[in-house]
């Protein structure tokens, strides 16, 4: 019996130690992968006695993730590193030519003519892999140095571009990017809804930086983006929208807008691509007005207390509207068999406006996405408009017919009429995530509190109910508005009646030309209790106005996916599940550059180093680029910068210094 336990306790002890050399080996690995490839610490590091400078200003352990709802990575950080020389220091540039070249595999004449140039300053290798940049750190040449920077990397490419944006010197200059810059990177930033949520106080503070959780679902957004890359190249549109939206919450769960760009290589777009439709464009509403003048009429009569709304002024029995897959309401304008029967009592457009103005669909800037309010490429000098201060209402085209709001804001507007009169406000940021702690982030407080009375949304969606028919679970409605004439059929050549025709086949048949047209679809499931909401939008589309819509299938069946994804709870991946998926992005990183047309490691000989484009950005931040360009900076006024010499794409052959005009930023 005594031999029995004491195999028990040796197998015991055995099982004991071989868990703690496990978790140990696990520890090791993260540590090792960590410190290899992530959050790079943001200073210039020399080899052994080698000068250490500040770098890009990355502070709070560098540039932290962006993911999606279900903790997939959408925009990642690494450590990069670049190598220089300032000539004048250098004790042997033949020294430091030859033994450079042998580690980057370059050739070391060009190496050895930048080093024996007029500028006192000059790249060695750009971009570099981090164990190639070592070695030479490692040599302890002096005058070289080492500058480690964060590289961002968007696994996804396209996906989600207009909601991601991108970086341009380490700084956000567009969409998340740019509205949370401060928490991403650490510094600059006092948001009191992270107070609120319990963050620790240097993230509140902006003293540190934290990664972002998204309320986008990355396979939904896959979907919708191939779904309306298909809807564009088959209705020959110019440009498409599409939005899924949780009408009770605000949360964003996709957005697509087209053309879109590649956030990886975003100087390679133009700025229309680089346009997010959804919050820029403005839409003519057409006959989708008909929808909010029912809203209207129920308001005004539950306003003066009656419970049931008229059928002639609501909505019309369904089997009274002679119906078609097409309804011309006017001239130029058609709208889907749903809505036919909606809006029969026209309110008047003061009456009209401010109802609208009372729903949020006419305003603009509410959600926490900026706008493309400098582009890359402009010659003005004005400094970015911040986030939030974009909140004017949409121009009219004409005060007294035509009201326009943009896409999101006509999506929002519609949930708040089917939401049951919850307030809400569009969102893309779901929580801030810093090592093992989440913190759920309060929406961000709109621009008013938008909303109808609830038994307007009770009774709205009640019409809904009668005209979508028995037994459907969700109700769309579409609106095509007609924007140029139909187009000349070409010609047919004269033909010989003398002699017997041979019959046409189906692919010889003529095709009747349609016009250009703006296409609306604007879809919520169920009807019950809507859970997802979505809008449509494709400008100058060809859409025969006598067959079914063509976006009608796609978006229910896109609808009820989303249904079935967001029921679904994801727990957040461990330390060892994100440092494995992360080394495979960077190995990504690694084979794209190795196919790159310029390889990651380039001798800028002084004719190819130019001036970059420091407008908007803060003094501060202007010298930091600056930094290794060996120039010096002059700079005069304060705030940001408004104008600068040398212009941007300058040639800096011969230039030793560099002025830079700020101003106070523009509220």
């Amino acid at each position: 019996m005594k031999k029995r336990s004491l195999e028990k306790k040796d197998r015991r002890s055995a099982m004991v130690g071989g868990l703690f050399l496990l978790l140990a080996l696990v520890f090791v690995v993260v540590v090792i992968i960590k410190s290899q490839f992530f959050w790079g610490s943001g200073q210039q590091v020399a080899g052994d006695g080698q000068k250490e400078e500040q770098a890009s200003g990355v502070r709070g352990g560098g540039r932290r993730n962006i993911y999606d709802r279900n903790f997939m990575e959408l925009a990642v950080s690494f450590q990069r590193s670049s190598i220089y020389a300032r000539p004048l220091e250098l004790e042997s540039p033949e020294e430091v030519a030859r033994e450079v070249a042998k580690i980057l595999e370059l050739d070391e004449k060009n190496i050895l003519s930048a080093l024996k140039g007029e500028r006192s300053f000059a790249w060695l290798g750009r971009d570099l892999p981090r164990k190639k940049a070592v070695q030479i750190a490692d040599l302890n040449l002096k005058g070289v140095y080492r500058l480690n920077q964060v590289q961002r990397f968007y696994p996804g490419n396209q996906l989600g571009a207009h909601v991601l944006g991108f970086l341009k010197d380490e700084q956000g200059l567009a969409g998340v990017e740019f509205y949370y810059d401060g928490v991403l990177r650490g510094g600059g930033v006092n948001d009191p809804r992270l107070a609120a949520a319990g963050v620790s106080r240097k993230i509140a503070e902006g003293s540190d930086s934290a990664s972002l959780i998204l309320t986008i679902d990355s396979h939904l957004q896959n979907i919708l983006e191939q779904r309306l890359k298909g809807l564009v190249a088959s209705t020959g549109a110019k440009a498409g929208v599409a939005v899924l939206m949780a009408p009770e919450t605000g949360e964003i769960i996709a957005l697509a807008s087209l053309p879109d760009y590649d956030p990886n290589r975003f100087w390679e777009f133009s700025d229309e691509a680089r346009r997010n439709r959804a919050i820029e464009s403005t839409l003519d509403l057409g006959a989708m007005e008909r929808l909010f003048q029912a809203a209207v009429e129920m308001d005004k009569t539950m306003g003066l207390g009656k419970s049931e709304v008229p059928e002639s002024e609501a909505g019309l029995e369904p089997e009274a509207v002679q119906l078609t897959a097409w309804n011309q309401v006017q001239d130029g304008h058609y709208i889907s068999p749903e809505g036919v029967g909606f809006g029969q009592t026209v309110a008047g457009r003061d009456e009209f406006s401010a109802f609208a103005d009372r729903i949020g669909l006419t305003v603009k800037g509410e959600v926490d996405l900026p706008e493309a309010l400098f582009v890359l490429k402009e010659a003005s000098g004005l400094p970015p408009v911040p986030p939030g201060s974009a909140k004017a209402m949409l121009p009219q085209a004409d005060n007294d017919s035509v009201l326009t709001a943009t896409p999101l804001a006509l999506l929002s507007a519609f949930c708040r009429l089917v939401n049951g009169g919850r307030v809400m406000t569009p969102h893309v940021l779901r929580a801030v995530w810093q090592n093992d702690q989440v913190w759920d982030v309060p929406v961000r407080q709109g621009i008013g509190e938008f909303a109808v009375r609830p038994e307007v949304s009770e009774g709205l969606r009640s019409e809904m109910k009668k005209v979508a028919g028995v037994g459907q679970g969700n109700f769309v409605i579409e609106s095509l508005r007609q924007k140029g004439p139909v187009p000349a059929s070409p010609a047919k050549p004269a033909e010989d009646n003398s002699r017997p025709q041979p019959a046409q086949k189906d692919s010889e048949k003529a095709v009747t030309a349609q016009p250009e047209v703006e296409s609306i679809l604007l879809g919520m499931a169920p009807l019950e209790q809507p859970e997802i909401a979505m809008i449509v939008v494709l400008d100058d589309a060809r859409i025969d106005p006598q067959v079914k819509s063509p976006v009608r299938d796609i978006a229910e069946e896109t609808m009820a996916q989303a249904r079935t994804a967001l029921r679904k709870t994801v727990r957040p991946p461990t330390a060892l599940e994100l440092a494995v998926r992360e080394v495979g992005y960077y190995k990504k990183i690694e084979m794209l550059q190795a196919k790159a047309i310029l390889p990651a490691s380039l001798v800028q000989e002084q004719q190819s180093l130019v001036m970059p484009d420091l407008r908007g950005l803060s003094g501060r931040k202007a010298m930091q680029v600056l930094q290794p360009y060996g120039v010096r900076l002059q700079l005069a006024g304060s705030g940001q910068v408004a104008s600068q010499y040398p212009l941007p794409g300058s040639v800096l052959r011969g230039v030793e210094r560099c002025v830079l005009h700020l101003k106070p930023m523009q509220m």
